[in-house]
């Protein structure tokens, strides 16, 4: 009779029942269909009423029960809401009673189905947001109480591993002439001097600098901002090293531009002296070969000719070196084996070496593809490298080795020319391609200026750091496809 009655009540109200009289018969179709709400008497004939509403609770979380018991029974109604009924109604019910309680259970069960699908939609969002910033080609670090809290991968990628502590006493992987500018920066930002500040500096990705190939460039903006309740500095990092080799082979290029026009002046200026000179040098030895001096007279005569015409010949040999730089011609781009141009360099300068008493290695990687190139300008770069280190280590008292190496990385060729010699000092790391710069008493300070030029028309870069045995080692990436540098 309760069955029917609430049946009919409920239909009235729109709701799809459907009733059963005892616990097998539930179970059976609780196993069939997930019902919003079930009301469950515990007195049934066959089953106790508690262990039904735990199978309707192990089959279907988000079925709601209710209990109907008598007062006889309110101890095992409040066990079940330990087991998770909803709630409970005493017999005999009240119409508007069991309308009510139903009516709150559905909204109780439309807020939390509303608060899962809030949840849900929170955590994707979440997800998105640590996808974009995890993933984003910009380094993120966050540094709160001087300790890195958060690093994305690429400022992982960036700076490699650092310390979670971060004072101004542990960034030893700056470049030494920059160290002061970022502790500067730092220090500015912690005081709160600033709210947003940028720079850019050298560093090397490992936890202490070195004098190496692997010195790259870093743009860094921070901003103070409220992270998880407390202040924070959010530092956002890129590495700019691509674009500063880029900018610095724009001012190469316009240095040589400008030089082009002055060394074309200048060798005008001095060539019409040199004719001159070279001239009267001839009118000497014309003089020399008549009767009107003694033998001894002649002869220091000669002699001092010929030294003239020696330091005549040097002048213009640089002059005709300046011209050479300030006006080289395009490369003639053709596909060439670049182990092909390093054995014939190695091969020319054999000679050489053997007399110095220098030893020559190589580790030529095997197959390298073929690059476009022009393999008579490469030889020269290459004959350049190996000459520079041999006359640096012919004027030092060390072990003499000379090593070349090729290999291929990222779709680019790489040429590593490493000596054993005293080395190049950091500090003139960036001065020792300028041209006219040289630490030799004799050199011109061409030669290295040069290999940058041809280099840079080739589409490539040429590096200097440390070798193996704390020597110079040179680093030429040219790359695969072709590509002509601007001039």
């Amino acid at each position: 009779d309760i069955c029917k009655y609430l049946k009919d009540i409920l239909s009235r109200k729109h709701y799809k029942t459907t009733i059963v009289d005892c616990g097998r018969e539930a179970i059976e179709n609780v196993n069939q269909t997930a019902y919003d709400i079930v009301l469950l008497d515990l007195s049934l004939p066959d089953i106790e009423g508690y262990k039904v509403m735990v199978h309707i609770k192990q089959k279907n979380p988000e079925s709601i029960v209710i209990i109907i018991t008598g007062f006889a029974s309110i101890d095992s109604a409040i066990k079940t809401l330990r087991k998770g009924a909803y709630d409970y109604i005493r017999k005999p019910f009240e119409r508007q009673k069991i309308l009510k309680t139903i009516e709150n259970a559905l909204e109780n069960k439309r807020l939390r189905n509303d608060r899962k699908k809030s949840e849900v939609a929170l955590r994707e969002s979440e997800e998105r947001f640590r996808n974009l910033v995890e993933n984003s080609l910009i380094g993120i670090c966050i540094i709160q109480d001087k300790k890195i809290v958060y690093k994305n991968r690429e400022q992982r990628k960036i700076l490699g591993k650092l310390p979670d502590s971060f004072e101004t006493n542990s960034l030893e992987f700056l470049h030494p002439d920059d160290a002061s500018k970022v502790k500067h920066f730092y220090k500015g930002i912690l005081s709160g001097k600033f709210q947003t500040i940028e720079t850019d500096f050298r560093f090397s990705p490992s936890s202490k600098f070195k004098e190496q190939v692997d010195v790259k460039w870093g743009q860094c903006h921070a901003s103070t901002f409220n992270y998880l309740g407390k202040e924070a500095i959010l530092v956002n990092m890129m590495d700019i090293t691509r674009a500063k080799e880029l900018e610095y082979l724009v001012m190469i290029k316009h240095k040589m531009a400008s030089l082009g026009r002055v060394a074309a002046g200048i060798a005008h200026e001095i060539r019409n002296p040199l004719t001159g000179i070279n001239s009267y040098l001839y009118t000497l030895e014309d003089i020399c070969d008549e009767d009107t001096f003694s033998t001894e007279d002649i002869e220091m005569t000669k002699r001092i000719a010929g030294q003239i015409q020696t330091a005549s010949n040097k002048i213009e040999s640089v002059i005709k070196r300046v011209l050479d730089f300030s006006r080289p011609g395009t490369p003639k781009m053709v596909k060439i084996n670049l182990n092909q141009s390093l054995s014939e360099a190695i091969k020319l300068s054999s000679a050489t070496l053997r007399k110095k008493g220098i030893k020559i290695k190589t580790s030529l990687g095997d197959n390298l593809p073929e690059c476009y190139g022009d393999a008579h300008l490469i030889e020269q770069v290459i004959l350049n490298l190996i000459n520079n280190a041999t006359q640096i280590m012919s004027e030092k008292d060390v072990k003499k080795i000379i090593k070349v190496t090729s290999y291929l990385e990222n779709q680019s060729l790489f040429v590593r020319v490493a000596d054993s010699g005293p080395g190049v000092p950091v500090k003139l790391t960036e001065r020792i391609f300028d041209p006219f710069f040289t630490t030799h008493h004799d050199g011109s300070g061409i030669g290295l200026s040069l290999a940058q030029r041809i280099i840079a028309d080739h589409g490539g870069t040429i590096t200097v750091g440390r070798s193996e045995w704390d020597g110079a080692e040179f680093s030429i990436e040219l790359p695969l496809e072709k590509r002509i540098g601007p001039r």
